[in-house]
């Protein structure tokens, strides 16, 4: 099995040489920094959640007021659309405790060419911002890990746990090269607790473990705080 891995990564490796350069980043609260000390932009309404860092996870407590925001943001110009042979990935890992009204957790993703894909999320389902009536169900009261594939940045595959869940169409927006997460709506409170979130273009034939390996090896632009 080692052997295999070693070959799959030599073949990604020249792969990666031969196009223009791939790369992966990844926000983890276990490295013990907030969003904005990795790089992102934090974006706040009425003073923003109540935020901490506990057991590796980034806690957002915004339960206190229905129009707080506290969401992280970053801009990319020219990054994000893969080339061919190459996909967008957009991977994310949280826990929606409570939402008071609907959904409140979100995230979106905004191609080099104003195209736009967006989610929110209650504790129980996950609801694409711009479709109509496109959403998927998931287990309330524990974590999720949800993954965004995109080969063109106009339609997209969206998995849950490891399976595929939506398939939908990213929507022409004002919005260029940027990723937002966080608490994001206006009008309802949630508690949240975030795992991760990361983002980057890969070679087409990746999985997102395969990445995983390749970012751990040094071939990513960025690294993990500390490691």
């Amino acid at each position: 099995m080692r052997r295999v891995l070693s070959v799959m990564l030599v073949a990604l490796a020249a792969a990666t040489a031969a196009r223009a350069s791939p790369y992966w980043i990844e926000y983890e609260p276990a490295g013990g920094l907030f969003p904005e000390e990795e790089g992102w932009t934090r974006l706040t309404n009425f003073g923003g959640a109540e935020r901490s860092l506990e057991d590796g996870w980034l806690v957002l407590d915004g339960r206190a007021d229905p129009r707080i925001q506290d969401a992280y943001r970053m801009q990319r110009p020219g990054t994000l659309d893969p080339d061919l042979g190459e996909q967008f990935v957009a991977a994310w890992r949280l826990q929606v405790d409570s939402v008071s009204a609907y959904y409140d957790p979100y995230v979106g993703i905004f191609s080099d060419q104003n195209w736009g894909v967006a989610f929110t999320l209650s504790d129980s389902a996950i609801y694409s911002v711009f479709e109509t009536d496109v959403s998927a169900p998931f287990t309330p009261g524990v974590p999720h890990a949800f993954e965004l594939r995109s080969s063109d940045m106009l339609s997209y595959t969206l998995l849950i746990d490891g399976t595929p869940a939506l398939y939908g169409d990213f929507w022409e927006s004002l919005t260029t090269s940027q990723i937002t997460w966080g608490d994001g709506a206006i009008g309802t409170a949630s508690l949240a607790r975030w795992d991760y979130f990361s983002f980057g273009v890969v070679p087409e034939c990746s999985s997102l473990m395969l990445v995983a390996g390749l970012w751990g090896s040094g071939l990513s632009i960025r690294s993990r705080p500390g490691r």
